[in-house]
């Protein structure tokens, strides 16, 4: 074949080799485009365990029903948040009455400074109570929970500017006084803690915050669950964890005015895994007034939504569950909750 021949072939094939090879691209780049929208559109298979079936949505005592407020969403993301599509919800087993408990619970009034061979408790129910000198001290005979108040110290006249230690040193010794009580989880061990500054303020007949140590009467530390994977804890008052020490010092020396540890200990072998709502219907429910304010200013109704995401509600009060529910921060520290569980998976209340 000559060069001649070989060039008239050539150009007598080359239009069939383009028809070719677009047909070729067009295909190719219909399956790749199929399958991104295949890819786009998959629904994937949420993992669930409905291990306890109907659960008990959470309780929160002193909250109020978000009906009659006026919602504006006002996020980063601009639209409700989901999360997650499912959940664990652990199983809290509640303690029963300990034998030997009256030698626990005289060891720790010893440690708040009773004269237990003077003092002796009273029983109402689980609740154990020592009463002294204005002071009072209720302890849970089955889990150890206790509440702590000194009302002498409260109403007593507490200078300013008398909290000279350093923050670290605050939070050691309120860990080194839970640790003296022996009621110091260990879960709260490995969380966190915050420190809020206070000045008694007799006109409310109760502390209040001040930014300073210098403006201060009295420290509050906080004690807070850890994380549950990458979902945070929210407590009852969000602002503040029902777990913590109240004190002021005298030479350095911690004087306890209030305690509390009310934690109920989550199983880690009972558990099971929810679905949960989207944050499209978690925000219908707070517009619905299905949603519970846990804080607020007084008389405002309408709140503009600033941020929302998805928490585990450490109870205050003993409950089953360890859930969690969805978070909505708003203007003038607005707070509420959203039970997270599906309805179809919860309890009528």
């Amino acid at each position: 074949m000559t060069l001649t021949e070989l060039s008239y072939y050539v150009r007598r094939a080359m239009p069939f080799v383009v028809l070719f090879g677009l047909v070729f691209l067009i295909i190719f780049y219909s399956f790749k485009l199929y399958f991104i929208y295949l890819e786009a559109n998959r629904t994937d298979a949420t993992f669930t365990k409905i291990t306890f079936g109907r659960i008990e949505p959470p309780k929160l005592t002193e909250a109020t029903s978000s009906a009659g407020f006026d919602f504006t969403l006002d996020t980063i993301e601009g639209v409700p948040v989901t999360a997650t599509a499912a959940a664990t919800v652990y199983f809290m087993p509640e303690i029963p009455t300990r034998f030997g408990y009256r030698e626990k619970i005289y060891l720790m009034a010893k440690t708040f400074g009773y004269d237990t061979e003077v003092v002796k408790h009273k029983l109402d129910g689980k609740i154990a109570t020592f009463e002294d000198n204005g002071t009072t001290l209720s302890i849970d005979i089955g889990n150890f929970n206790f509440k702590y108040v000194n009302n002498v110290i409260e109403t007593d006249s507490l200078m300013t500017g008398s909290i000279t230690l350093s923050k670290t040193n605050i939070i050691n010794k309120a860990i080194d006084f839970l640790k003296s009580t022996g009621r110091y989880p260990d879960e709260l061990s490995r969380g966190t803690t915050n420190l809020i500054y206070l000045k008694y303020d007799p006109a409310h007949g109760d502390f209040v915050n001040v930014q300073r140590a210098s403006e201060a009467s009295a420290v509050e530390i906080d004690f807070y669950r850890p994380t549950v994977g990458d979902i945070a804890i929210a407590t009852p008052k969000f602002f503040n964890s029902h777990n913590y020490v109240i004190m002021n010092f005298d030479k350095g020396e911690p004087n306890i005015i209030r305690a509390q540890m009310a934690f109920f200990e989550k199983s880690e072998e009972q558990t099971g895994v929810y679905p949960l709502r989207t944050g499209e219907e978690a925000w219908m429910k707070l517009k619905a007034g299905q949603g519970k304010i846990v804080a607020g200013r007084a008389g405002t109704k309408s709140v503009t939504i600033k941020k929302m995401f998805t928490a585990y509600l450490d109870p205050d009060a003993y409950q089953t569950y360890f859930q969690p529910v969805y978070v909505f921060l708003g203007d003038n520290d607005f707070v509420a909750y959203v039970t997270a569980v599906r309805d179809e998976y919860l309890l009528d209340q």
